[in-house]
């Protein structure tokens, strides 16, 4: 997903309802009076809610029958895969949408993506939980390993962004090595454009880098 997509999602979960629909929708679908009794809130509320959610393509709704006989009303279920992350510290900061529901190109886990297409119809709801738990597990290892990964990120910047501060005096020739530490970014035309300035502006910047002694990235 592009950064406008993650400012437009980062908006639409800043607000606790529309969560909590989200929450509930990934469940089973819903219709709106469902949500707004499960919810102890107005339908009119949860519809407004619903109809926003759904011009940003988060949820999909299609009309169905009564069960009671009455008029037809509209079947809400969620339509994306995603996971949002943010990364905060004091060197650190990275901002993330992914969708999951893509993972042919994924390298290296075909034991996972065979995992993935075994049919577990058959399996005990017993058998199931504890699948889920199981994964849960791994989660759990993978996500501390990550924690731990962030940290060594962070104190190899802090250093870095040290030795920057130390060595430069001016403000937009830091701010342009901060970037490319960051980002790993070394084209000068890519740089250029990050920045929103002409690439012989960059390039006249990046000349009054390559002087100083221990600046070897390019």
């Amino acid at each position: 997903m592009e950064r406008d997509d993650f400012e437009k999602i980062i908006q639409l979960l800043q607000n606790q309802t529309r969560r909590k629909i989200l929450e509930i929708l990934s469940r089973e679908g819903h219709y709106p009076l469902q949500i707004s009794r499960s919810m102890n809130t107005s339908q009119q509320a949860i519809s407004k809610h619903l109809k926003r959610l759904e011009e940003q393509g988060l949820v999909t709704s299609r009309e169905s029958k009564s069960m009671k006989g009455g008029p037809p009303t509209k079947t809400y279920t969620l339509n994306k895969e995603f996971s949002v992350r943010i990364d905060l510290g004091p060197q650190l900061f990275k901002t993330q949408i992914e969708e999951l529901d893509n993972i042919e190109d994924l390298e290296g886990y075909d034991d996972l993506k065979d995992k993935l297409e075994e049919d577990l119809d058959n399996k005990s709801l017993e058998d199931q939980r504890k699948l889920v738990q199981d994964i849960e597990e791994e989660i759990d290892d993978l996500e501390n390993k990550r924690k731990c990964l962030l940290k060594m990120k962070e104190k190899a910047l802090s250093e870095a962004f040290n030795f920057i501060h130390e060595q430069f005096g001016d403000y937009e020739v830091r701010e342009i090595l901060y970037y490319v530490l960051d980002s790993g970014v070394t084209d000068p035309d890519k740089i250029a454009k990050h920045f929103n300035v002409r690439e012989d502006e960059i390039e006249r910047i990046l000349n009054k880098i390559k002087d100083i002694d221990k600046i070897d990235i390019w």
